[in-house]
């Protein structure tokens, strides 16, 4: 049974890059981690599960595209997560490796080690709002202020409110990733083939999407992380050959569908790849660009520290 005392761990101050366990990280926008942001217009759909978007203005410059992420009860993060080979040691490893804010700072942060920015819409840093910007923001798309503060003095927070903030995040701040600003449309033909070749450099370079659907690409290019497992992570390191392929087999078939869907409307006629709907028709042997091969250890300052780290910390005696 869970432990009622978890309180998640608070963004370090002064900020530092996140999230704050070994592997890739993605740096705060500004030297606080605050900034003045004007909201001009929301850019995000109604169903978003992880997050809401808006187009913003940020010390008076951009405009950007501002993800905000909703706050999540660990025990959700930890529900029906595929390829663990057993619980992990604390409701914190689950927020630290499962939580879609760090799958998005870890994803983006690998992509800026292997300088590889150029296979997805680019991200700038993370922001924290101040209460009054999350309460702003409520006020503006609900038309009234529905949420408290994240102060200590708040009334019981058990989900029921516009962030979703529970008590294990009591004191967090809405966490934010700035991001490019791209056009709101679908790839044209030219563009079409280069999703392919962008989701097996992700591949290559150890991160898996798991979330590749038509809504995920915005000019042909993904804009969404959320989901993602970036190497080293416990749901990939210790991933069985059967479960990957299932793992693998349902992105690439969202992408192949959205393929099918750009053929049928017009936009991407007679572009589908050949290997990606192999891949898909059961010819699994032939794909290379296996995320599980990455060797994520080249990053390491002290690769004994961090393969410490994992087997006494992620799978280490379980504490609740």
């Amino acid at each position: 049974m869970a432990s009622s005392e978890f309180y998640q761990a608070h963004p370090p101050s002064p900020p530092v890059p996140l999230p704050c366990v070994p592997g890739p990280k993605l740096a705060p926008f500004t030297p606080t981690a605050h900034a003045n942001i004007e909201f001009i217009e929301s850019l995000g759909r109604k169903n978003d599960k992880d997050s809401l978007v808006w187009k913003v203005m940020v010390d008076g410059a951009g405009p950007f595209a501002l993800k905000m992420f909703w706050f999540h009860h660990w025990e959700f993060l930890a529900e029906n997560q595929r390829g663990l080979p057993g619980p992990l040691a604390s409701p914190q490893v689950y927020v630290d490796y499962f939580d879609p804010f760090n799958n998005e700072c870890r994803a983006y942060g690998r992509l800026k080690e292997e300088k590889r920015e150029d296979v997805a819409v680019r991200a700038l840093g993370y922001l924290l709002l101040t209460p009054q910007q999350e309460a702003d923001l409520a006020l503006m798309v609900e038309g009234r202020c529905t949420t408290p503060p994240p102060s200590a003095d708040a009334a019981t927070l058990n989900g029921d409110n516009f962030w979703h903030r529970h008590e294990q995040h009591r004191g967090i701040p809405v966490r934010a990733i700035v991001k490019e600003l791209v056009p709101c449309k679908d790839p044209d033909p030219a563009q079409a083939p280069r999703m392919w070749e962008d989701l097996q450099a992700l591949h290559s370079l150890g991160i898996l999407v798991n979330d590749t659907h038509g809504g995920n690409y915005l000019d042909g290019k993904l804009v969404n992380f959320s989901r993602s497992r970036t190497m080293y992570h416990p749901a990939l390191g210790h991933i069985t050959a059967r479960e990957l392929k299932s793992l693998m087999w349902d992105e690439l078939n969202d992408l192949l569908d959205y393929y099918y869907e750009l053929a049928n409307s017009g936009a991407g006629s007679s572009v589908i790849p050949q290997d990606l709907d192999g891949f898909c028709a059961g010819d699994y042997g032939q794909y290379k660009n296996l995320p599980t091969t990455y060797k994520w250890l080249k990053w390491a300052k002290d690769p004994e520290a961090e393969i410490a780290y994992v087997e006494q910390t992620v799978f280490g005696d379980v504490d609740y």
